[in-house]
């Protein structure tokens, strides 16, 4: 293996490690935050911060454009090409335009408070709580725009500090807020939070990039830049907005046609597979879309570090997955009650699925590096999440929850296919012999796996389970140090073997 490959390689893995570290942080953080609400505030005053939590991320969701995404694809891209005055120019528009939004935003809140109020909580009570939270709204858009200029530079030692930083010095002054106000300290401490945010994200990529002249840009300058963003932000927000509109259509038929309890028992599965193993989809967006994009105009790039990331990605994933397929009811008895034990083969089959959707997950990437709006719209937000909706209804109608586990499994594996087929002729993008190959062997134990702990006595699934799991981790150890010299590096830093 070249040493650039190498390079590569580890540089995807601290990458993913970096960031799946600072997502357990915040996880933890929010987690120790909810606790305090909950014994400070009491049932009550959570459901008023969720709700209010909620409806402030629906407005920025709506009046951010999805800037945040096109934004991350037009500074790596001017980044990538090292062009100094490009990169400043296009942070200077991205500043503008996330301006522009976040005081739509704000506006839009103010003066629609009172109807806000009336949908949220079914009176005028909350009304001042609205117009207090728009504040919160104008620096959470800017704050999620700085750290999109953070990723489109990939300075993520910064990037990850600043999240950390940003998040502690929210915890710390909302707690007090709490105590001191009660319920009046809510919406105070979310403005403390994304007001800390914003000035630790805004410091760190006003440092990460510097330019030694002045930069005067007309309107008229920044338009066709602005509309490129706008015109592919909006696209990802309706794409997002579908799979939020089907998430709802799911719950509202199994409501319908089943019971409330099968609504729970499903959601619950969906909690703790997406905590479980959503760390590593988040940490490797925040690294591998901005890379993806700087290399976005040359196919035999792109070609390459897809491959590479998916290597890397699947290697990661495989053990998590294992780890979740086995000790599935042991999960379910530590995070939630007996009640939900029967969700456990739902889970498993989720298990299986995830590994798909981490091969589907890096290809899906390609079509927005591009600005490919069209792709992009009809794959991530048509026909991915009309599969969805219609696998799910069609299994949950055949064989109730147990069913949608096998559509979760299966709307992944054709999408991996129809990925495959349609990102070859667009593209012309391919997976490498030797990535196919060690996919067909991971999915091989990961079957092997499943089929140990759903057919095996329990303490039998656990012991064959185990040593399949044990094999798999110790095969996917010795891929990722032939790829990165992880063993290596780890043996360095703890001065061991000289």
């Amino acid at each position: 293996m070249s040493e650039a490959s190498s390079k590569n390689y580890r540089s995807i893995l601290k990458g993913t490690a970096l960031f799946g570290g600072v997502q357990v942080f915040n996880i933890i953080i929010n987690l120790i935050r909810g606790k305090l609400i909950a014994v400070l505030l009491g049932p009550e005053g959570m459901g008023i911060s969720s709700l209010l939590t909620a409806s402030a991320n629906t407005i920025q969701q709506f009046t951010g454009l999805g800037l945040n995404l096109s934004c991350v694809k037009e500074v790596s891209v001017a980044h990538g090409e090292r062009d100094e005055r490009r990169v400043a120019f296009t942070i200077k528009t991205v500043r503008r335009l996330l301006y522009l939004t976040a005081l739509g935003g704000c506006l839009f809140t103010i003066l629609c408070s009172s109807y806000l109020s009336i949908w949220t909580f079914g009176n005028q009570d909350y009304k001042w709580h609205f117009i207090l939270l728009s504040v919160m709204i104008f620096f959470a858009t800017l704050s999620n725009g700085e750290l999109s200029i953070l990723q489109g530079l990939r300075v993520i030692k910064k990037l990850a500090f600043a999240s950390v930083v940003g998040s502690c010095i929210g915890l710390f002054i909302g707690v007090p807020l709490y105590y001191f106000y009660g319920y009046d300290g809510i919406v105070p401490a979310m403005i403390a939070l994304s007001l800390a945010t914003f000035v630790f994200y805004r410091y760190h990529s006003k440092h990460a990039f510097k330019f030694n002249y002045s930069l005067k840009i007309s309107w008229q300058e920044m338009s066709p830049l602005a509309r490129r963003m706008i015109s592919l932000g909006v696209v990802a927000m309706v794409a997002s907005l579908l799979g939020t509109l089907t998430n709802y259509l799911v719950n509202t038929y199994i409501g319908k046609n089943g019971s409330l309890d099968d609504v729970g028992l499903f959601q619950a599965a969906n909690s703790i597979t997406n905590q479980y193993i959503g760390l590593v989809f988040a940490a490797m967006g925040m690294d591998f879309f901005p890379r993806l994009s700087a290399v976005s105009n040359d196919n035999a790039k792109v070609r390459d570090l897809v491959n590479q990331q998916t290597e890397i990605v699947v290697l990661i994933t495989v053990p998590l997955a294992m780890l979740l397929i086995i000790t599935a009811p042991l999960l379910i008895r530590i995070l939630l009650t007996d009640k939900f034990l029967p969700v456990t083969s739902v889970i498993r089959w989720m298990g299986v699925g995830i590994v798909l959707k981490a091969i589907l997950y890096p290809m899906g990437y390609i079509s927005f590096s591009k600005g490919d709006k069209k792709t992009f719209f009809w794959l991530e937000g048509v026909w991915g999440n009309l599969l969805t909706l219609c696998l799910n209804v069609l299994f949950y109608h055949l064989w109730g929850l147990y069913g949608l586990g096998i559509s979760f499994v299966i709307s992944f594996l054709l999408s991996c296919f129809i990925y495959m087929i349609l990102t070859n002729k667009l593209y012309y993008f391919k997976y490498d012999a030797s990535v196919l190959a060690l996919i067909g062997k991971l999915i091989f134990l990961l079957v092997l796996i499943f089929c140990v702990s759903n057919f095996c006595i329990d303490i039998y699934s656990y012991i064959i389970g185990g040593g399949i799991c044990c094999l798999s981790c110790w095969f996917c150890l010795r891929e990722l140090d032939r790829r990165t010299g992880i063993v290596k590096n780890i043996k360095t830093k703890i001065g061991y073997g000289g």
